[in-house]
């Protein structure tokens, strides 16, 4: 079940690290979507393997933090999506947290519509390095933090 927060306003200047700070995260798992495209950051697919991916569109120059929880009995979660930009970008975007193993995030930028490009993109998400993509004139990157108890899969899209 996933609980979307309050959507922030904000300045495309702001760092992640001090929006994360105005952010107080009640569960262990969340995610964070930045937009910082100056226009909406359409939901347009997903990849739902183990759970329901948790955030739907993120309005321009806004981020949008989600809590949610795993599985109620293995606390796991695998799930992908895929957004669209204004002009016709797009990204995808991957959190797993598997019962064995460890977590995972992904990025990508495969320019096509629908639920197939956010299976790829989870089909090819292996570790939890940081991650980076450029679908000019937009970069994206995306990367798992700590916030006190809660884990945080953050994704940020900037012109």
């Amino acid at each position: 079940m996933a609980t979307p927060l309050p959507e922030i306003k904000i300045d495309v200047n702001q760092t992640i690290d001090q929006i994360l700070g105005n952010i107080s995260f009640k569960t262990k798992f969340n995610i964070l979507v930045v937009n910082k495209t100056g226009s909406l950051l359409q939901r347009v697919g997903a990849h739902n393997d183990s759970g329901n991916w948790p955030v739907s569109d993120i309005e321009a120059n806004a981020a949008q933090p989600v809590e949610f929880k795993g599985n109620s009995i293995t606390n796991s979660f695998s799930f992908a999506s895929n957004y669209k930009t204004a002009d016709g970008k797009y990204f995808q975007f991957v959190a797993t947290w598997p019962t064995i193993g460890s977590r995972k995030i992904g990025l990508d930028a495969i320019n096509q519509k629908g639920n197939d490009p956010a299976k790829a993109a989870w089909n090819n998400t292996n570790d939890s390095n940081d991650k980076a993509a450029n679908n000019a004139p937009y970069e994206a990157r995306a990367f798992i933090t700590t916030k006190g108890d809660s884990v945080v899969w953050v994704y940020e899209v900037s012109k």
